[in-house]
């Protein structure tokens, strides 16, 4: 029931997020904001500006965080909606990581343009994942995700942009600036 919970909550939240802070920002801008029960850490990306990463905590949990995705697409697939619930693989940073992302939203916007939000498996430890992440970023100099091929999919049948990169300066401060708006305020960050 706590499952389901969570993903109606993300789906709805995802829907508001998807139209909020639109390309004139600055490129290098986070976006730290309280969404109901849970607060989130965004970031434009460096391929397809409108496409986020999101790091989403829940207030009731602000030791752990997921990761959230999207993938904007101009490609016309008449079964795009059938990627609804899939989980797909995906490279990190070059690395190939089979199935790690599930498909929790797939949204017409235009015409010929959906969304396709993603969120990596599970809630993971604040303190691990920025640490692991960092590290990627620091070796790399980079964070990039990029949709591959598998058994039955090819990413390009239903995207036109299949990579997305982005800047992470400043992730520990805003993670930190998100656990903030998370705690209460007599609690301490963990971060």
């Amino acid at each position: 029931m706590r499952q389901l919970l969570l993903i109606v909550s993300v789906h709805l939240f995802l829907f508001l997020i998807l139209f909020a802070y639109h390309a004139q920002a600055d490129e290098d801008q986070w976006y730290v904001e309280e969404f109901d029960t849970f607060v989130v850490t965004a970031k434009n990306g460096e391929v397809t500006h409108g496409d986020k990463l999101r790091f989403f905590m829940n207030k009731g949990d602000c030791e752990r965080m997921g990761i959230l995705f999207s993938f904007t697409t101009m490609k016309s697939h008449k079964n795009i909606q059938s990627l609804q619930d899939k989980t797909l693989p995906i490279k990190i940073n070059g690395h190939p990581i089979d199935d790690a992302a599930k498909v929790v939203l797939v949204q017409n916007l235009f015409r010929d343009m959906n969304i396709v939000m993603m969120q990596a498996p599970g809630l993971k430890s604040v303190k691990d994942m920025i640490s692991a992440m960092m590290a990627w970023y620091e070796d790399n100099n980079f964070f990039g995700i990029e949709l591959v091929n598998k058994p039955g999919f090819d990413p390009q049948d239903y995207f036109d942009i299949t990579d997305n990169n982005w800047k992470l300066d400043n992730l520990p401060e805003k993670i930190t600036e998100a656990q903030g708006l998370c705690l209460e305020p007599d609690e301490k960050s963990i971060t």
